[in-house]
């Protein structure tokens, strides 16, 4: 793997609670990593300096939807942070999708961008095969709570479904919990559940106990629930968007997420043909296995670089 191309270092992000002493360190300690034969990789905004000058340094991006007014941000800083990515050397990204929103709307040279998925391992997903109807939840949403992951349209189409659901909504609380919990209350029929954090290990247990993974989000970068949902086996249901498809291509069952009823036909759909079925851990793509994307992501930047370390 990847000992056998390289060395890879680990820099804190921060130093401190201020982002400008922060930014300072990072100028000095960038350009001391670049001045050996290392490459530099780094997610941190604003974007420091020397990412504008030096070739073998690269900013990571996990997605661009505040190009697609998707971002939480002033237009003010939307408007530098996207100077800041048409003027930086190289670029990582997560999905072709996000490479091609760089490079459609900023112009961003496609050579000066790197695609490198995010990944899991094979060893995360070991699952001995049960019935789906021992399965304690029906439906299972990992997702911050905010407005791009549109929970307000799974509730809205779970209301539309008379047989009572077991429905587990997880997530980090970005300003929009207290709302939908209240719209969730409306829904009499389900036990509609929030989670707002657990560990690795219980996380894959709600895998393991979930008859079906749901994502109605509107816009991604990436879409890790999803993969790690379909490794554990679930039954995978999400929306009809660009990077989803680049996930899963035919192993997902998609839907519009912006029709409500739409949603809840697929979700009864697909609790149907679930019945009595024999669920295994599913064969993940080898391109999004941990050991093939840090080979390819040492390949890519090295050719753009031409060094060896990262």
């Amino acid at each position: 793997g990847i000992i056998d191309k390289g060395r890879v270092y680990e820099m804190p992000s921060y130093i401190s609670n201020s982002r400008l002493l922060t930014f300072i360190y990072l100028n000095f300690l960038y350009l001391y990593f670049s001045f050996g034969k290392n490459i530099v990789i780094s997610d941190f905004n604003p974007i420091p300096l020397s990412m504008f000058f030096s070739k073998k340094q690269f900013q990571l991006i996990h997605d661009a939807r505040i190009i697609d007014d998707f971002g939480r941000w002033s237009m003010l800083s939307g408007f530098f942070m996207k100077l800041q990515w048409r003027l930086v050397k190289n670029t990582i990204v997560v999905s072709e999708f996000t490479k091609s929103r760089l490079c459609d709307v900023l112009s961003v040279n496609k050579l000066s961008v790197t695609v490198s998925y995010n990944g899991v391992s094979p060893s995360d997903f070991e699952l001995t095969p049960e019935i789906i109807e021992e399965k304690p939840f029906d439906l299972l949403y990992v997702a911050t709570f905010e407005e791009r992951k549109n929970h307000t349209n799974l509730i809205k189409a779970l209301f539309l479904i008379e047989q009572p659901l077991n429905v587990i909504f997880l997530g980090k609380d970005l300003g929009l919990k207290e709302r939908l919990v209240s719209e969730a209350n409306t829904v009499e029929q389900h036990n509609i559940t929030f989670k707002d954090s657990v560990t690795e290990l219980e996380l894959g247990q709600l895998y393991r106990d979930s008859k079906i993974f749901i994502s109605p989000s509107l816009y991604e970068g990436f879409g890790m629930p999803i993969l790690e949902a379909y490794g554990y086996g679930c039954k995978v249901l999400c929306s009809d968007i660009s990077v989803f498809h680049e996930v899963l291509a035919d192993k997902a069952t998609y839907f519009s997420p912006e029709n409500p009823k739409h949603i809840s036909d697929v979700i009864s759909s697909s609790l149907i043909t679930l019945e009595n079925t024999q669920v295994n851990s599913s064969v993940i793509p080898a391109k999004f296995l941990w050991n093939n994307i840090s080979e390819r992501l040492i390949r890519d930047t090295t050719n753009i670089a031409g060094h060896i370390n990262i």
